[in-house]
């Protein structure tokens, strides 16, 4: 038997990132298997983004801190390659799209 080189939640975090227990829930049930295209509102930095968009989900994200908006933009761009017009600083309750 082999040694292990990494933990299981290193494991888990490299692949889902630091997804929320609420979105790995929703994963788990199959709730995104015949969606391609989603919407974070209040994404912060994205955290809950990286799986979708390392699997070329269509991502969306809006929040009101324009500097959590710019990581996320980062992050998509380094991950997937979404646009950055697709995150956009603004209220959950006046979406722009």
């Amino acid at each position: 038997m082999s040694a292990r080189t990494t933990s299981p939640s290193a494991e888990l975090q490299a692949l889902l990132g630091q997804v929320d227990i609420y979105l790995f829930d929703q994963l788990l049930r199959g709730r995104f298997d015949a969606r391609r295209r989603v919407l974070d509102a209040g994404c912060g930095d994205g955290r809950n983004l990286v799986y979708l968009l390392r699997r070329g989900f269509e991502c969306f994200g809006i929040d009101r801190d324009p500097s959590s908006v710019e990581r996320v933009r980062t992050l998509a761009a380094e991950l997937g390659g979404a646009p950055a017009v697709n995150f956009v600083v603004g209220e959950v309750d006046r979406l722009p799209w």
